[in-house]
């Protein structure tokens, strides 16, 4: 109910009420937009994503373009219905965090049980607003073709399919990733308005556009994307492999590069019993828990590692993993590096981890990266008898 109350009815009746309130409706499509950066305010707040400074200066190029765009739709800007507008956009970002919130559902069938919410308010102004119960039969009867069709684009195609879509980045991706992506759609709605009705733009449009994409591009492009290469020459990775941050949409990949290393060392997996954090990936792995990396080769995750703080001062490193061809040409001091940037950004002044004793080339890793081995320990019951030696080192 609360998802959509915020993100359909609420953003919808807003938006509609500020338009009929006399906030032209190119106007209300930017104020709208708005929700990208009260999304991440809002994310920073109840998720504790913290923006990175690149993230901050897109969201800061973007929206000095989305300013030079509304100072060309004209001057007549109600208060009432800029306030209208704005809660539009407000309730957008609430509705963006509780749909990031929720668990591993079906996109599609949500947003079709999430469509039934706004017809109640909807019809409960009608009742209010529009005269009373006969108003509803009286509009519908006098629809034209073109308002009927307007409805279904509306609610099957802009609200159920392009929702799930939005909803699925959102739980996949971080929302200060995501939620600039909607800066977009104004270049949507000037694109149509001037193939259908023939509107021009001038060069202070133009300049407006031209920074919000340059702003979306700031944000949305992966800084490892840029660095791959530089990084991968300075630590001796290969280049043709990309290390990343990963989300849980990554952690079946993860299984199925740790069931190929239990293979080749003739371990019994049983990833509900070895892997349980990757199957409950959020509670481990995602901010402001922790973090995890993978290295890939095209689509195949080839390298992974994790690490979970475990107080204010201190963090366990997990899941450090290659394929075989792999070892020994850097990328695993690339990803433990990955581990260690991460933890320093965090504060973290210690990090721990435990190793089977059976993977040796690891600690030699290990020990050449400056951590010290700091006891031992034999895990009962294991499916595979093991041992594993503990090492740390300050961050």
């Amino acid at each position: 109910m609360a998802i959509g109350a915020t993100l359909f009815a609420g953003q919808f009746l807003l938006q509609f009420f500020a338009i009929a309130r006399g906030v032209p409706p190119g106007l209300a499509s930017l104020l709208v937009q708005t929700q990208a950066l009260f999304t991440i305010l809002f994310a920073a707040i109840a998720l504790r994503e913290r923006p990175t400074a690149r993230g901050l200066s897109g969201v800061a190029v973007a929206f000095a373009g989305l300013v030079l765009i509304v100072l060309t739709v004209g001057g007549d800007l109600p208060v009432v219905g800029f306030c209208l507008a704005m809660g539009s956009a407000i309730s957008w970002g609430v509705g963006n965090i509780l749909l990031k919130r929720i668990g591993n559902v079906d996109m599609l069938s949500l947003m079709v049980w999430l469509s039934l919410v706004p017809p109640l308010p909807s019809l409960a102004l009608s009742l209010i607003l529009d005269g009373g119960p006969a108003a509803l039969p009286r509009a519908v009867s006098n629809a034209a073709w073109l308002g009927v069709a307007a409805a279904f684009y509306l609610g099957l195609v802009a609200t159920v399919l392009a929702y799930a879509i939005w909803g699925r980045l959102l739980r996949q991706h971080a929302a200060a990733t995501v939620a600039p992506f909607a800066l977009l759609v104004p270049f949507v709605g000037a694109g149509s308005s001037s193939l259908v009705f023939g509107e021009r733009f001038g060069a202070l449009r133009l300049a407006g556009m031209a920074l919000v994409l340059l702003g979306v591009a700031v944000i949305v492009i992966p800084r490892d994307r840029a660095r791959n290469h530089r990084d991968a020459r300075s630590r001796g990775v290969d280049p043709s492999l990309t290390m990343s941050p990963a989300t849980r949409a990554d952690a079946p990949g993860v299984i199925d590069l740790i069931g190929r290393v239990y293979a080749e060392y003739g371990f019994i997996y049983d990833p509900r019993v070895e892997v349980p954090d990757l199957l409950r990936f959020e509670q481990h792995y995602e901010a402001p828990r922790g973090a995890f990396f993978v290295a890939r080769e095209g689509h195949l995750v080839v390298g992974s590692v994790g690490v979970e703080r475990l107080d204010g001062d201190t963090a366990e490193l997990h899941r450090l993993y290659l394929d075989a061809r792999l070892r020994g040409r850097g990328t695993g001091r690339a990803l433990v590096e990955a581990t260690l940037d991460w933890c320093r950004a965090e504060k973290i002044t210690r990090l721990i981890l435990w190793s089977d004793t059976r993977f040796e080339q690891a600690h030699r890793l290990y020990t050449r990266m400056g951590f010290r081995q700091a006891g031992a320990r034999v895990l009962p019951d294991d499916l595979n008898q093991t041992s594993e030696y503990g090492f740390e080192r300050p961050v």
